[in-house]
């Protein structure tokens, strides 16, 4: 046997001499050796020193275990690795050879899945790791895909969780995560803003909370960045230095003049303009959706200014509203998609966004879906986020039974505003008292603003009570106020409600057992004033004597013909009226049955 010299020029021999060509044929036999298998190798071999004998004892991982390692029959588990790593750092390896091991087994620590992976390697398994940082191991799975954003909070949680310095990884997650927002379409300025909440563990929609304005915040979701000034306050107090603010504020200016452009917001003006040109009110056009709320104005303000989307106010439903053609609504809704597209680009890239623009398009929400394609919600939901496949076939079908259902509820909408537009002016020809307080009362917004109206105007004998009452057909009131109501709210052909109003009047006095007499002479007073009392300041006479007057004419008893004529001139009906003629006649046919009943009971 060769003896060999050590570098203190000493020979080797025995079990020394032996251990060296044991590791010398480890390392020639690693050259064919997978790259991982051959860094093991050479850490042993020439940095340690041992055989694999004496690193298998040292070290606790079993003699086999490391020759299947060093052979590459199989990629080591994370245990394995991590207790190999564990003895080589107290035994002086250099880091660099530890890093250069790290990588081959983990790839290059150049994104958030390998970190994450070599985070699994330190706490021995991934769903160790996970169970120290309080989450399921299919949840870091996915973390570890890249399917779900990595938060900084739980970043800091996993590296807390194996005793690593999250202030080493912190360059990497940032670089990550505004990569993957700028890929998005977010312009840069707004990616590290995103990045910087994210960081100070404040949601973007509690923006507000840190003087953000809700206007700004809109236009921030469809990814048009406001001046800086409206920014300012939140970044100040998400920065940690004012060199990362500057950088912030000179990449925000930037972008805004880059944006400057761009006219992203065309629906909504375009929206405004036909609107005005209709000459239509917000609060007309939210009373049409029936958007519901203190002040329904303010969605249609905000549509028109800042692009908000609204179920209720849903896009084509206001295209076919207000825009004359089909070619005027096929270029609105184009503009809204193209704007719409840049908030759906925010959410998973494997959203099928032509789906949810259709859905959204028509108002149509996850609780319509079973009704209008037989999914549950959930499963539609999976369907439209990408989760689950879809042959074309089938997008193919769902998209035409979205296009049905959405042309329903346009054509509901289109038939809800015939009728509206019908009742717009069905109030300047009412058939009935009734049908004249509810048509008023729907064109005012309301009974009371109806009421405060008309009590503006002179008009009396007016309140919410008695509106609701002739609204409801259990009041009839006099012609009188009804004409003055008419002529205070412009309503100008009253023939319908003159003929029901006699009708209707007509037959309650006669219902009341009156005779004919008495009926024509009430119909006159109800005419003439609104009531008995009002009348009454129209002749010569106090109130009591017209009551005693009344009250023998409603019960037939005998009367001269001149109480009845100064009647008759209050209510200025001359000689040469029909009325006057008719009332004569019915005074002498009531005059000549009294004065026969009389005599026959005189002769009897």
């Amino acid at each position: 046997m060769l003896c060999r010299a050590t570098p203190n020029g000493q020979h080797l021999t025995g079990h020394a001499l032996r251990n060296e060509n044991l590791r010398r044929r480890s390392l020639a036999r690693s050259a064919s050796a997978p790259p991982l298998a051959r860094a093991v190798v050479e850490i042993r071999a020439s940095t340690l020193g041992m055989t694999r004998l004496e690193l298998a004892r040292r070290s606790g991982i079993g003699r086999g275990t490391l020759r299947d390692l060093e052979l590459g029959v199989h990629r080591p588990t994370r245990q394995t690795l991590q207790r190999f790593i564990e003895f080589c750092r107290p035994e002086g390896v250099p880091d660099d050879k530890i890093g250069q091991l790290l990588d081959l087994y983990t790839g290059p620590c150049e994104s958030l899945e390998h970190l994450i992976s070599r985070l699994e390697l330190r706490a021995g398994s991934a769903r160790e790791l996970a169970r120290r940082a309080g989450i399921s191991a299919s949840t870091l799975w996915e973390y570890r895909r890249g399917n779900f954003p990595l938060s900084w909070s739980l970043l800091v949680k996993l590296c807390q969780a194996v005793g690593q310095d999250h202030d080493t990884v912190e360059p990497l997650w940032h670089a990550c995560q505004r990569t993957r927002l700028v890929a998005r379409g977010y312009p840069e300025a707004w990616a590290e803003f995103c990045v910087w909440c994210d960081r100070g563990d404040v949601a973007v929609s509690r923006l507000t909370r840190l003087g953000v304005t809700s206007a700004s915040l809109r236009r921030l979701r469809y990814l048009e960045l406001p001046p800086w000034s409206a920014v300012a306050q939140a970044a100040r107090k998400l920065c940690r230095h004012e060199d990362e603010l500057k950088r912030l504020r000179e990449l925000w200016n930037r972008d805004v003049a880059a944006q400057r452009g761009n006219h992203n917001d065309e629906f909504g003006l375009e929206l405004r303009r036909l609107r005005l040109r209709r000459g239509l009110r917000r609060r007309e056009l939210a009373d049409l959706f029936g958007v519901g709320g203190k002040k329904p104005a303010r969605i249609i303000k905000y549509i028109e200014e800042d692009g908000y989307y609204s179920v209720c106010a849903f896009p084509a439903g206001l295209a076919a509203a207000l825009a004359d053609n089909q070619d005027d609504r096929q270029r609105l809704l184009a503009l809204w998609r193209r704007r719409r597209a840049q908030f759906i680009c925010r959410r998973r890239p494997e959203t099928r966004g032509e789906l949810r623009l259709l859905r959204e398009m028509y108002g149509l929400t996850l609780d319509d879906v079973p009704e209008v394609l037989g999914y549950t919600s959930l499963e539609y939901q999976r369907i439209e986020r990408g989760v689950e496949s879809l042959s074309e076939t089938a997008g193919q079908r769902i998209s035409e039974a979205l296009e049905r259902a959405g042309q329903q509820r346009v054509a509901a909408l289109l038939a809800r505003r015939d009728s509206r537009l019908r009742d717009a002016t069905a109030w300047r020809s009412p058939a009935s008292a009734a049908e004249l307080v509810n048509l008023l009362s729907r064109r005012e917004g309301g009974l009371a603003p109806l009421a405060r109206q008309l009590k503006q105007a002179g008009c009396r004998g007016v309140s919410v009570p008695r509106l609701r009452a002739i609204a409801r057909g259990t009041d009839l009131p006099a012609w009188f106020w009804l004409r003055e109501v008419a002529r205070t709210m412009k309503v100008t052909d009253l023939d319908r409600l003159r003929e029901d109003w006699q009708l209707r009047q007509r037959e309650r006095l006669q219902r009341g057992g009156l005779p004919p007499l008495a009926v024509e002479l009430r119909m006159i007073i109800a005419e003439t004033a609104n009531s008995v009392r009002e009348f009454s300041r129209r002749l010569p006479f106090n109130y009591s004597v017209l009551v005693r007057d009344l009250g023998r004419i409603d019960q037939g008893r005998p009367i001269g013909w001149f109480h009845i004529e100064r009647l008759l001139d209050a209510a200025g009906l001359g000689t040469q009226h029909d009325r006057w003629q008719e009332l004569r006649i019915l005074w002498c046919t009531a005059d000549n049955q009294l004065r026969r009943a009389t005599n026959g009971r005189v002769a009897g």
